[in-house]
């Protein structure tokens, strides 16, 4: 894949929506965990690398206009999560452009025990609502809840293949779009699941994940594409994290988002332990 400028697009936003496809599982000998992040603005985005005071690497991807943030440390630890908005949920985030969930998760990747991370995701600021994923080269977990509904934490299994995670609720039915609520938003988050369990069936390469969840299998501009392209959600980025090789990855959508560079915050004289590549798909 090669690098490509990305331009700016004007686009009727009206209140702020997310969606998204989390996927887990393990790959090139090793668990990862990746997203298809989905938006209705055009977001600017910045890598970002600093060292806690405690010695302990973070890497992740940085919305500066939302302060969304998610990633990896370099204890293996990868979070990502998808939305699944409920009733006060969905208020909160028609009422500001901002939320909670960025200094979440930046909170939870500053632990260096998997344990620990997970009492921070579904704790600190009572919680990260949504579909969760995170994991570490032993072990991946699911957690889910909203405002309406507890955290369930659930240990995955990866040798049984990948878990895929969309918008609508899997431990708690009620959760996120649901077939009486918004039946065409739940049927869209049932297909992009499926397609997607699909298109990962027996892949082993983890370079290949993220591409297979870019694919178009339906009409340019229908919403049960994976990758969006439609009038109100487009994908904008994704991410592929490799715990246990310690790489994280970002790859940029043409025109869907703005790269604001690697900002590089450990000192002149620190030894980076995840690697970090910027990707970009080509039109």
């Amino acid at each position: 894949m090669t690098r490509k400028r990305s331009k700016r697009k004007t686009r009727n936003q009206g209140p702020m929506l997310r969606e998204c496809i989390i996927v887990g599982g393990k790959a090139s000998g090793g668990h990862i965990l990746g997203k298809t992040r989905d938006r209705n603005y055009v977001p600017r985005v910045r890598v970002i690398r600093e060292v806690t005071p405690e010695g302990l690497e973070i890497v992740y991807m940085h919305d500066l206009d939302t302060d969304y943030m998610e990633g990896m440390n370099s204890n293996g630890i990868g979070i990502v999560n998808a939305a699944l908005l409920v009733g006060d949920d969905e208020k909160a985030v028609k009422g500001k452009l901002s939320s909670d969930d960025g200094p979440r998760m930046k909170h939870a990747l500053k632990k260096g025990k998997l344990s620990d991370c997970i009492k921070s995701l579904v704790s600190y600021k009572n919680g990260i609502k949504g579909h969760t994923m995170v994991g570490s080269p032993k072990s991946l977990y699911s957690i889910e809840m909203t405002s309406k509904h507890n955290p369930v934490v659930k240990k995955l299994d990866p040798n049984t293949g990948f878990d895929i995670r969309t918008n609508h609720g899997e431990e708690h039915p009620g959760a996120g779009y649901t077939p009486e609520r918004k039946p065409d938003d739940f049927l869209s988050s049932k297909i992009r699941k499926a397609t997607a369990e699909m298109e990962l069936a027996d892949e082993d390469d983890y370079e290949n994940v993220m591409p297979k969840l870019a694919q178009q299998n339906f009409d340019t501009g229908s919403n049960y594409n994976m990758l969006r392209s439609t009038d109100n959600m487009r994908s904008a980025s994704q991410v592929m994290m490799h715990l246990d090789n310690m790489e994280f990855i970002l790859y940029l959508i043409p025109d869907e988002c703005e790269y604001q560079g690697f900002q590089d915050d450990t000192p002149d004289d620190y030894s980076p332990k995840i690697n970090v590549r910027i990707e970009e798909y080509v039109e």
